[in-house]
């Protein structure tokens, strides 16, 4: 009996090519990689179809895409693209049985899976999916708060974020505020709170900052997001809705 000679080279095939199977496997991990972006916007036509236009067909084409996806993501080595697809899935699911999956779900859902795909497909193929999946959710918007201290925006930001009223806070000292208030023109230190949200969040957002703030009528106001990183709008959406 001989023994297989040892060897430091590289893997070949029966034919002698380098690499074999590996390379295989490799080129089609890229080739689904590099088509994900084209699989959720067939999602997204789906659930447009269904959704705006009342094409049952729609539900069952965008049903049986994040099926698809979900499946070879898990076997391509992409977990969270597949996680993304399989609640997508589910809902869509439950809508062909009858229950009350509402077009608001599923485009969240929808958002979750574009930005798990944005995280690992180019973005030129996507951005537009990712624009329409984050605007099919809520609008993003800005919500612009003075605060008495540092403390108190602090107090109030990590509230919303943690009530997912707001995905993300920025504080921004030092700002100088002139205003009337009960005929006098006054002069005082505050803090901004500049919060991430989205449009059917901002009156619970303005409820919350009311009962929190020092104030007798606290600043706040809003105003859409014209545009952006699409994967950075569809974040704000996914966080005030998880």
């Amino acid at each position: 009996m001989t023994d297989r000679p040892e060897t430091d080279g590289p893997e070949t095939d029966r034919d002698g090519r380098v690499g074999g199977a590996t390379d295989v496997i490799a080129a089609l991990t890229e080739e689904f990689r590099q088509g994900m972006p084209a699989r959720v916007a067939r999602i997204r036509e789906g659930v447009v179809a269904w959704r705006d236009r009342g094409e049952a067909g729609g539900l069952d084409d965008a049903e049986r895409a994040a099926h698809s996806l979900a499946g070879a993501a898990g076997s391509f080595g992409f977990p969270k693209v597949g996680e993304a697809a399989r609640q997508l899935e589910r809902l869509l699911e439950s809508a062909q049985a009858g229950a009350p999956a509402g077009g608001e779900d599923v485009a969240h859902a929808l958002s979750a899976l574009a930005l798990a795909v944005d995280g690992v497909a180019p973005l030129d193929a996507a951005e537009r999916c990712l624009v329409e999946a984050a605007g099919m959710v809520a609008r993003a918007m800005v919500a612009y708060v003075t605060c008495s201290s540092r403390d108190e925006a602090l107090t109030i930001g990590r509230a919303l974020v943690e009530e997912r009223l707001a995905a993300c806070c920025n504080l921004i000292g030092g700002m100088t505020a002139i205003y009337r208030w009960e005929g006098r023109v006054e002069t005082g230190e505050e803090v901004v709170l500049i919060a991430k949200t989205t449009a059917d969040r901002l009156e619970l957002l303005t409820e919350r900052v009311i009962a929190l703030h020092s104030y007798d009528l606290p600043g706040i106001s809003a105003w859409p997001i014209e545009g952006g990183s699409a994967g950075f709008l569809a974040w704000i959406a996914q966080e005030c809705h998880s």
